[in-house]
């Protein structure tokens, strides 16, 4: 019995990977839609936070799914099952001892973002098409970088880390309301005052959402 409910589980990881990451693929496919991509040119807010957000998304989805399609080989018998455990086991014995608290990973993850929404970094992506392509892929990357750390840590310390990010995104979206100076060149003034007022809302609206699940994650875990 305990050997079929064994390969049920290791048959709904694998499902559940596979449609993660499926799920993520049919984002990437919207994402280079040209209707996306219109936006992209003419929204600094859907470039900034909209479609970043859902690269990020693609990053998560892909860590998580892969990490589920690996763990459903541990009732695998096969020696093709097997070696793909001891690779796991590895690499989370490596992520243990390099990565604690998801620190490392949840550093690389910061400064991914930062480089790319840096107002030179930014704008010189705009005008060259490799660099802007590689700055998709990276933040997809880093996506994958937050799941791993996500992995580390608990749900509230998730949740906090999220609040911090939105902290420094509603930081930006101040500069870009104020107007003065110009922070991104590639867009029109009236565009970025527009779009900061957007980010700022989005960041009460995070706020909101974050506080709420860390209450209600706490009262449940305190069965209060």
């Amino acid at each position: 019995m305990q050997y079929i409910d064994s390969i049920i589980y290791s048959e709904r990881n694998f499902k559940d990977g596979l449609l993660k990451i499926l799920l993520g693929n049919a984002l990437i496919f919207l994402l280079l839609s040209s209707t996306f991509e219109r936006y992209e040119m003419e929204n600094l807010f859907f470039h900034l936070m909209i479609e970043h957000l859902l690269f990020l998304v693609v990053g998560f989805l892909f860590g998580s799914g892969s990490d589920s399609i690996i763990r459903s080989f541990k009732s695998n018998q096969s020696i093709y099952g097997k070696n793909i455990i001891k690779f796991y086991s590895k690499y989370l014995a490596f992520n243990n001892l390099y990565n604690p608290f998801g620190l490392t990973t949840g550093l690389l993850f910061i400064f991914i973002l930062f480089y790319w929404h840096f107002p030179s970094n930014f704008d010189q992506a705009i005008v060259n098409i490799n660099m802007h392509l590689f700055m998709h892929v990276s933040i997809i990357f880093s996506g994958i970088l937050l799941y791993s750390s996500f992995k580390m840590i608990s749900r509230i310390q998730s949740l906090v880390f999220i609040l911090s990010i939105d902290k420094i995104m509603g930081i930006l979206g101040f500069f870009l309301a104020d107007g003065d100076p110009m922070v991104y060149q590639t867009y029109p003034l009236s565009v970025q005052m527009t779009s900061g007022f957007f980010i700022i809302s989005m960041m009460f609206i995070i706020d909101l959402i974050c506080i709420l699940l860390i209450l209600l994650t706490y009262f449940k875990s305190s069965n209060i």
